[in-house]
């Protein structure tokens, strides 16, 4: 490899991966998961559940604007991976999940019949 090669391999992004901010909130009805991953876009997010575990990977490439080529730049590209176990009374067929600005949010529910409900008392 020359000189110029070297350079230019030296400045090609790199993707190493990292753990997002995570954040885990309970209601009544069911949970809202929050994960921080700036930079990263609907077509690059990858959210599954196998055997009650919620995995978020993702694949976050950066592309250089069409005709150009990146030479050099000062921010970090990072795939972003977690995984997360569910409780047993969570309802993972009712999640669904949004990203936008570097947010991805999933809400799930809680399983109808562990929700708290209102008996009605009838006299007699």
């Amino acid at each position: 490899m020359n000189k110029e090669t070297t350079e230019k391999k030296n400045l090609r992004p790199q993707h190493p991966t990292a753990t997002p901010s995570v954040f885990v909130n309970e209601g009544r009805k069911g949970y809202e998961i929050t994960f921080e991953i700036p930079g990263v876009g609907k077509e690059d997010v990858s959210l599954n559940i196998e055997n009650r575990t919620l995995t978020l990977t993702t694949d976050n490439a950066y592309t250089p604007p069409e005709g150009l080529t990146c030479v050099s730049r000062e921010f970090a590209t990072y795939n972003y991976a977690v995984s997360l176990d569910l409780p047993e009374h969570a309802d993972t067929a009712t999640i669904k999940a949004t990203v936008a600005n570097g947010v991805l949010t999933a809400k799930l529910s809680k399983r109808a019949e562990l929700q708290p409900r209102r008996i009605e008392v009838a006299a007699e």
